[in-house]
């Protein structure tokens, strides 16, 4: 095996977390060529702690400080566009709170030898040119995190083939979230990049269905294990939300998967979800704290119809060389 690989982790006020994350990068067995750091203009001291621990003088570590705040969907943008510049061959893409285990890399890389050399008779070009692989996440305390989304692909004879390599600990998956996932290089140079003004949350819901639409198969990697150590290892979700900083972001929330659901499944079911939201909140109308949470979900799905042309218009022009 002789891959160049260079990670993308994307950080803001998380300095500690982070030194873990560089570490265990640092740590792998098989070694990456280099980590593009995306700073999105940490307050926190985040680059004095990298200064203090060495690895602003690292060769390996290029690290790039933004002016301004532009969300993980921003610095993942940024990211993945400067590794159009670097000779590589994978994109290992991750956020600040995600500490790879030692082997994390090397069972992805491992995985692709796997769909490379084991084509089925059933999907013969299912394994040809895979897009990405994801690592199975577990939380602090090895809780079940970031499940992916399985793929409904069908095999030549209708049925769904995500089970293809389950015998070598692999699952195809349509989507995942960027944590811990190794991009294919050229599914890169083919699909684009992701959706910067997502902000939060559904960016790399986005990307990874289009890379799977659009490029290849991708596949969860039951070996390759990464800890996500976020705050509240609980299903993403507007009703578990305690904290109102984040409560109040729930919008992007509700916006970015109103476009995801719009572009990849059905433009017309949106006005329908929006009159149930509007039920429900009649509903709860006489209960504060499910009244908020409903005005911030109609809110974002207001917004989601209302500037769906301007993302469809972006996501197209990613992917009009795929099409061409």
């Amino acid at each position: 095996m002789n891959k160049s690989i260079v990670a993308v982790v994307v950080t803001y006020n998380r300095k500690s977390l982070l030194m873990e994350c560089l570490q265990a990068i640092l740590e792998q067995t098989y070694p990456v060529s280099k980590i593009l750091l995306i700073d999105n203009a940490s307050t926190d001291g985040t680059e004095e702690t990298l200064s203090e621990n060495g690895y602003l003088v690292n060769p390996k570590i290029n690290y790039i400080k933004m002016k301004v705040n532009t969300g993980g969907s921003g610095g993942f943008y940024e990211g993945m566009k400067r590794t159009m510049q670097e000779s590589c061959n994978w994109v290992w893409v991750m956020d600040d709170d995600t500490i790879p285990t030692k082997t994390c890399l090397e069972n992805l890389l491992d995985a692709e030898e796997i769909v490379r050399k084991k084509p089925s008779d059933a999907c013969p070009d299912s394994a040809v040119n895979p897009s990405f692989f994801a690592s199975a996440i577990y939380g602090p305390d090895n809780e079940f995190m970031n499940l992916p989304v399985i793929s409904k692909k069908p095999s030549a004879n209708g049925y769904a083939y995500w089970y293809q390599f389950l015998k070598d600990g692999l699952v195809s998956i349509q989507s995942a979230t960027f944590v811990s996932i190794l991009v294919n290089k050229d599914a890169i140079l083919r699909c684009g990049l992701p959706c910067k003004d997502y902000f939060i949350w559904g960016d790399d819901t986005e990307y990874t269905t289009r890379l799977t639409k659009y490029y290849g198969d991708a596949y969860m990697v039951g070996n390759s294990v990464a800890i996500h150590k976020r705050i509240g290892a609980k299903e993403l979700s507007i009703f578990n939300e305690e904290n109102p900083q984040r409560l109040k972001m729930f919008h992007y929330f509700f916006r970015n998967t109103s476009i995801n659901r719009q572009y990849y499944e059905n433009k017309n079911r949106e006005i329908l979800y929006l009159f149930v939201l509007l039920l429900k909140y009649i509903k709860n109308i006489a209960n504060s704290m499910n009244r908020k949470r409903y005005q911030i979900m109609i809110k974002g799905t207001i917004e989601g119809i209302t500037q769906y042309k301007k993302f469809r218009k972006y996501i197209d022009s990613q992917i009009s060389q795929v099409e061409k």
